[in-house]
C-alpha cells in the first residue's frame, strides 16, 4: 500500500515537473522574444519563472529519491561487500533523510508562513508561496523515503505507476 502510494507520488511529480519544464520555457521564450524583438520586457519576466523553477526544481526531487537517482558517490558496495551490512546502512541512511527532511520540511514550513503577509511586486502573488514548495517537497519525499525503509532490499529496479 505504501509503496503503490509512493509509485504515485513520484509519478505525478514527474509529470508536475515536465508542466512546469514546459511551461518555464514557454515563459522564457515569451519574456526573450518580447526583449529582444519588441523592445519591452513583461513585468514578470524574473519573477514568475523563478517561482516554476524553485516548484519544478523541489516537487522533481520526489522522482529522483523514489528512483534513487540522486547524485551518489557510489562507493559504499565497494567497501561494504556483506549484503545485510549495506541493507542496514541503507536503511539507517532513510532515517537520516527522514529525520533531515522532517527539520528542512519544518524550517521551510516557517519559513513560508513568515513571508505569507509579502507580496512579489510584479505578480503580486505572495513571496510565501515560492518558499511553500521547500515544506510540500519534504513532506512528499518523507512518504517516499518511508515506503523505502519497508521496502525489500536489494530495491526493485524502478516500476510504471499504473491505475489497475
Amino acid at each position: 500500500m505504501l509503496t503503490r502510494l509512493s509509485y504515485a507520488l513520484s509519478t505525478l511529480s514527474k509529470v508536475f515537473a515536465a508542466l512546469a519544464c514546459a511551461l518555464l520555457a514557454i515563459l522564457v521564450s515569451i519574456v526573450v522574444f518580447q526583449r529582444f524583438i519588441t523592445h519591452d520586457t513583461p513585468r514578470w519576466a524574473e519573477e514568475l519563472p523563478r517561482l516554476v523553477l524553485v516548484w519544478s526544481a523541489f516537487i522533481g526531487g520526489v522522482a529522483c529519491s523514489r528512483d534513487r537517482s540522486h547524485l551518489i558517490a557510489g562507493l559504499l558496495p565497494f567497501i561494504v561487500k556483506s549484503p545485510r551490512v549495506f541493507a542496514a546502512i541503507d536503511r539507517l541512511n532513510s532515517v537520516l533523510i527522514f529525520a533531515g527532511l522532517v527539520a528542512l520540511g519544518w524550517g521551510g514550513w516557517q519559513l513560508a508562513q513568515l513571508t505569507m503577509g509579502q507580496l512579489l511586486p510584479a505578480t503580486s502573488v505572495s513571496a510565501g508561496v515560492v518558499y511553500l514548495a521547500l515544506p510540500v517537497a519534504c513532506a512528499v519525499t518523507a512518504v517516499v523515503h518511508v515506503a523505502q525503509f519497508f521496502e525489500p532490499w536489494p530495491p526493485a529496479p524502478a516500476e510504471p505507476f499504473t491505475l489497475e
